[in-house]
């Protein structure tokens, strides 16, 4: 494995983290995969809990409390 995420997927909502690498980068690749099979499943968005300069050239946004709220796929605890 050169580099590796966990993922996990409840109802419609998905979490995913970056675990591993042993070449620099490596994680985007299985991070671009992780991607792909979300919207396969018609559900393309992935919970990264905070926004890093990583993710955001990887093209992650940060949305609002209240509008994250108010997508289909997130309900409050």
């Amino acid at each position: 494995m050169v580099g590796g995420l966990y993922g996990v997927s409840i109802g419609g909502l998905s979490a995913g983290e970056s675990t591993s690498y042993r070449e620099r980068d490596a994680s985007k690749v299985a991070l671009a995969r992780l991607v792909g099979i979300m919207h396969e499943k018609d559900n393309p968005l992935i919970d990264v809990q905070w926004l890093t300069p990583h993710l955001d050239s990887l093209g992650a946004v940060e949305a609002p409390r209240r509008d994250y709220l108010s997508l289909p796929s997130v309900a409050e605890p």
